[in-house]
């Protein structure tokens, strides 16, 4: 899908500016000029970025802040499943945006319980009715995630 798209939009949902950096290090590196990234850190900031757009990739961290830090408001807090309600967003828009789940825990909390990694895209289709195009374990000073993500685009 991706090899032969003329330009494309991905949205990247993630908190931790250095892997947020990673990843559109990464996929720049893939698709040089042909992708569009738009960032956020927040559940609120990508809803109101799906509800203004839409998008043909999304990159998510399942876990997420509430909304992004602003002097003078109150904390954001952290939400285990912050990136599950990305998901449900996407899921309600007419858009065909391939998900691909990227976290630095070996466990996805799906309904509390912990799922893990290499579970979770089958746990999300048989609760939620939702497809992923995959599931990642990101760590540090590893490229094994960099593979991985390769080998979903290829697929899409």
């Amino acid at each position: 899908m991706f090899s032969s798209t003329e330009k494309f939009k991905c949205l990247i949902v993630e908190d931790d500016q250095f892997k947020m950096e990673g990843i559109r290090s990464h996929l720049n590196e893939i698709f040089n000029d042909r992708i569009e990234v738009f960032e956020c850190q927040a559940l609120a900031s990508a809803t109101a970025l799906l509800a203004s757009q839409a998008f043909d990739l999304a990159i998510i961290d399942m876990s997420i802040h509430s909304h992004e830090p602003q002097a003078g408001a109150g904390s954001p807090f952290p939400l285990s499943s912050g990136g599950l309600d990305v998901l449900f967003e996407i899921a309600s828009t007419e858009n065909n945006t391939s998900c691909i789940i990227l976290t630095q825990y070996p466990d996805i909390e799906i309904e509390s319980l912990p799922i893990p990694v290499d579970l979770a895209k089958k746990e999300i289709l048989e609760k939620f009715d939702i497809e992923v195009a995959g599931c990642v374990r990101y760590l540090e000073n590893d490229n094994q995630w960099k593979s991985e993500i390769n080998y979903i685009l290829e697929k899409l």
